[in-house]
């Protein structure tokens, strides 16, 4: 299963980012394979959501659980659903009052051999994507 790591710096604070990125259930407005967030409740300082994710040939939902560190970290990790296991780290670096560095660290690996080796080609491209789309939405909003 894929390993994305990318990297970009937004002209935004960190904050802005943050915010837009943990509205979760809107992630369906501008990330094109997520399909429904349905946030389940938070207890301890830890979200936990259902995802739904809709790629060509692909579609399937787990939980998973977020944490956060507001403006720096967030966490996410699978519950339950077709993974294996399923870690993303995204972090806010603040260079300067209206820039900050967003690294997205995603690994994965599903359940089934079969599985893998369908999501491999898919998942490398879309996952590659997300701080892109992210970046394309908030230009949007301008």
């Amino acid at each position: 299963m894929p390993k994305v790591r990318d990297s970009r710096i937004f002209n935004l604070p960190a904050q802005e980012i943050y915010t837009l990125m943990m509205d979760m259930e809107r992630y369906p407005d501008f990330i094109p394979f997520v399909r429904r967030v349905k946030i389940l409740g938070q207890k301890n300082g830890v979200t936990t959501a259902d995802i739904r994710i809709g790629v060509t040939g692909l579609d399937f939902s787990y939980r998973c659980a977020i944490t956060e560190t507001p403006y720096e970290r967030i966490s996410i990790r699978d519950v339950s659903g077709p993974f294996a296991y399923l870690r993303c780290e995204i972090t806010f670096e603040e260079i300067a009052d209206d820039q900050t560095r967003v690294v997205y660290d995603f690994d994965s690996q599903f359940k089934s051999r079969l599985m893998n080796r369908l999501a491999d080609p898919v998942f490398n491209v879309v996952l590659q994507s997300t701080l892109a789309e992210v970046q394309r939405f908030l230009q949007r909003r301008r």
